[in-house]
């Protein structure tokens, strides 16, 4: 579950040893290696060279997989500057720095030189995994506060606490928000009242929340639900703000697959507000996201270099219909019914701004301590079925030993009713379910058979599969939905290689 190395250089040198990265097997991560500046012989350094010295003599390099080369101060608060970025990138510093020891403005050409000679050294160092707010490592969760410290909370079976230098390095981005102090005392009532979520749900809620602090496993999609006035923007900003501060809580619907890369690469949990619907890219992207999203694109101004994007993610949605999603997405949904608000019961957003900020630390507080007594209680879970999202199913199942709550039984439920739900809104599917109660055969004669009985359309309807190929794409999808209503989908070759379906209703299914 950890991850050791013996850093014995310059970057580790004030670090515990280990590098974290979540629920894996250890293995061996060499240190990032000190750069030296080297020394100028004849004449006068370069401007571009002067700025290379003062980056090596501040800073030690190092380099992610993923997220590409970076500086780390070797004095002062760990907090780490891409090279590549904008005004919170190594440039501006570079810039700053150069102004103050020479007088003279860098030019700009400079600086680009410089940093090209850095990005150069940082790419001959051994990677290193950078973290976005949450890391395991060492056998504890670290959760970084996100201020200029460079503080992070160490979280254990025993407890948690705020220590100065964490083993994991964070990657900051301008979506990170500082954190405030948690602060002790705060009690499950804290975490209870911070939404006005159904009973039922809460749990669900709390449970979603405290899986955030596991990097990786993959995490539910939050979607809150309710009629006009519940509150569903002002129940996510409160719940990113616990999980995840950041200077945008929320974000509008992504135009294209580009677009959520962008949103959702700066901030661990991400919350798209107010949804009217969701196509299939974006359906897909989610999906991704909550399982370990990646891509590729091209890397701007470069007609060859790629930029890879991985990243898994804690999603949250609000203002959409439940209704008529595709089955793999209903699968990772975890759905928060909020209650009405009473005429009585509302309040300003300044009262409820300042209830929020006098309640933060304590809520903090009071997650980072269910975080640490779900980590006492994981071991003694014993699920004899879990659901898709195996690990989230093992952390509900946690809380409700630590809550006495029954999650676990209203997530099953809320599931199989979202299963139908995503059957019966497809057209083909529905006609399917109702006239192939008892069906074997290729995905042909199942197209043939549903379309024969698609008597009330001149045409097929929209999302009407228009060949057999589509057919068995379709069944595929749906497989894992059906069965949870207890269907009974089977497939396989015959002896010519060519693939038949067997389906059975619940009513013939026994």
């Amino acid at each position: 579950m950890m991850d050791d190395s013996d850093g014995e250089t310059e970057l580790l040198r004030t670090f515990s040893n280990g590098w974290g990265s979540g629920m894996e097997e250890p293995r061996e991560v060499k240190p990032v290696q000190q750069i030296s500046s080297g020394s100028q012989t004849g004449g006068a350094p370069s401007a571009a060279s002067a700025i290379v010295d003062l980056a090596l003599g501040k800073y030690t390099l190092g380099i992610s997989e993923k997220d590409g080369p970076f500086a780390l101060p070797k004095c002062g608060a760990p907090v780490i500057k891409m090279l590549r970025g904008g005004k919170d990138s190594l440039r501006a510093e570079l810039a700053k720095d150069y102004r103050r020891t020479t007088g003279r403005v860098a030019p700009q050409q400079a600086l680009t030189d410089a940093l090209q000679v850095l990005e150069g050294e940082a790419q001959d160092l051994e990677p290193v995994e950078l973290h976005m707010r949450v890391a395991a490592a060492q056998g504890y969760h670290w959760y970084d506060l996100g201020d200029q410290t460079g503080r992070a909370v160490r979280i254990g079976p025993d407890g948690w606490q705020v220590v100065d230098r964490p083993p994991v390095l964070f990657q900051r981005s301008a979506l990170t928000a500082a954190c405030p102090e948690p602060a002790r005392g705060g009690t499950n009532a804290d975490l209870f009242a911070l939404t006005n979520a159904a009973e039922s749900d809460k749990p669900l809620l709390i449970a979603a929340m405290v899986a955030a602090f596991w990097p990786s496993i993959a995490h539910p999609i939050v979607a809150f639900s309710g009629e006009q006035g519940t509150g569903k923007s002002t129940n996510a900003m409160r719940v990113t703000g616990i999980v995840d501060p950041s200077t945008v809580p929320l974000r509008k619907s992504p135009r294209d697959a580009e677009s959520w890369i962008t949103a959702a690469a700066g901030s661990w949990m991400v919350t798209v507000d107010n949804i009217s619907t969701i196509n299939e890219w974006f359906s897909d992207a989610l999906c991704r996201a909550s399982t370990g999203d990646g891509d590729v694109k091209r890397r701007l101004y470069s007609d060859a270099a790629l930029s890879v994007f991985s990243f898994r993610r804690c999603v949250m949605l609000t203002g959409i219909d439940l209704g008529g999603l595709r089955g793999d997405l209903t699968e990772r949904l975890l759905r928060i019914e909020l209650d009405t608000i009473q005429a009585k019961d509302r309040r300003s957003e300044a009262q409820m701004a300042q209830e929020y900020a006098a309640a933060h630390p304590r809520t903090i507080g009071a997650l980072l301590t269910l975080v640490a007594q779900v980590m006492a209680a994981l071991p003694l879970v014993d699920l004899t079925e879990t659901m898709r999202l195996a690990d989230f199913h093992r952390i509900l199942a946690a809380v409700d030993q630590v809550l006495g709550t029954d999650g676990c039984a209203r997530y099953q439920a809320q599931h199989q009713s979202m299963a139908a739900d995503s059957l019966t809104a497809n057209p083909f599917t529905a006609l399917m379910m109702e006239h192939a109660t008892a069906f074997t055969g290729t995905a042909g004669q199942l197209l043939d058979l549903v379309q024969s009985r698609n008597l009330e359309h001149h045409r097929a309807p929209a999302g009407w599969p228009k060949s057999a190929r589509a057919v068995t794409t379709l069944l595929r999808r749906d497989a894992p939905a059906l069965r949870s209503g207890g269907w009974r989908v089977t497939s396989a070759e015959n002896r010519l290689g060519v693939l038949t379906w067997s389906l059975q209703a619940p009513e013939s299914a026994g």
